[in-house]
């Protein structure tokens, strides 16, 4: 068993990491609905579908496109408060590929080969032609096949969007992190020499459940303001100078380093950080539970059932499991 204060300022600075992560995807959720961030990568995902060597025609297409009757219900409309129309986030494939095989809006029954050849874009013909003549003529195969297409171009725009998120959440965290002074040697300083401090951050953080995804930025300011209460040193008010020209040389060459370090942590993201404190949380007491008779262990308090007359010996555990 680790000693329990090294564990408890492991609990205490990964609960700091929780609150922190949170506010930072709060704060990226607000930005991402203010600037319609979700809709405008869906447009150009479509874009580069139909067009992919020319944007701009693309975008033309697509705007066409999400004028069809059964896009634009998706699309929310003009209001007094509103002068633009909101796109939406996301589009059912198989929706998708209605409206496209019906881009002209024919409104009639007709072959499959007239839809396609219908479709302006070049390239999403040469495709849907493609995945035809692998259907071998089987409309309900190549409904099916075109559906995955267009899944699996979406797979490319959710790549992009969580590029662009992930570059948003190193600057919301680095400008929280300076901001609010977060230095996690600082604080872990703190919470391995005061005590007090110590028990009271690790009994705040016993309490803390996981968040639904919802919370607001004002939920989340108030939990950071409660970082501050426990005497949790954040803030460059709160900032104490080490006695001797030694000591202040050591803290400026640490400063950058302990911020830095709390801005990594921040970007992995508040379901990385719950994990994290579930699995210390564990370790903190007496252990992890033994395994049920039928059980599989995995790690550290995690098992999976094996089911009826199943073995739990280690040999027996498949390699992608063992792994884990």
């Amino acid at each position: 068993m680790l000693d329990s204060a090294v564990l408890d300022v492991a609990f205490g600075l990964v609960f700091v990491f929780v609150i922190l992560s949170l506010a930072c995807s709060a704060l990226n959720e607000t930005i991402s609905s203010i600037f319609n961030w979700r809709a405008e990568f869906l447009r150009r995902g479509i874009a580069n579908l139909l067009e992919p060597a020319n944007l701009d025609r693309g975008l033309e297409q697509t705007g066409r496109l999400l004028e069809h009757p059964l896009l634009n219900a998706l699309v929310r409309p003009v209001t007094p408060r509103s002068r633009r129309r909101h796109y939406p986030s996301y589009v059912p494939s198989r929706t998708f590929v209605a409206a496209l095989l019906d881009f002209d809006r024919a409104g009639t029954v007709r072959k499959v080969e007239d839809a396609i050849a219908a479709v302006p874009s070049e390239d999403a013909r040469r495709a849907l032609t493609v995945l035809y003549e692998r259907a071998d003529g089987d409309v309900t195969r190549f409904t099916r096949d075109a559906e995955r297409w267009f899944d699996d171009s979406m797979e490319r725009v959710s790549g992009w969007y969580r590029r662009r998120v992930q570059k948003v959440l190193w600057v919301l965290a680095l400008a929280l992190v300076v901001s609010l002074n977060v230095d996690s040697l600082r604080i872990a300083e703190e919470l391995w020499t005061q005590k007090a401090v110590r028990a009271a951050v690790v009994a705040r953080a016993e309490t803390l459940e996981p968040a639904d995804g919802s919370a607001s930025v004002q939920e989340v300011a108030r939990d950071v303001t409660e970082l501050e209460q426990l005497a949790i040193p954040i803030g460059w008010s709160t900032e104490s100078g080490p006695e001797g020209s030694a000591g202040w040389l050591a803290r400026i060459l640490l400063k950058p380093l302990g911020l830095l370090l709390t801005a990594a942590a921040l970007t992995l993201g508040a379901p990385f950080w719950f994990d994290v404190l579930s699995k210390v949380a564990r370790l903190r007491s007496a252990g992890a539970p033994p395994p049920a008779t039928d059980a599989v262990r995995h790690g550290e308090g995690e098992e999976t059932r094996a089911g009826r007359g199943a073995t739990t010996r280690s040999r027996d555990i498949p390699a992608k499991e063992a792994s884990t």
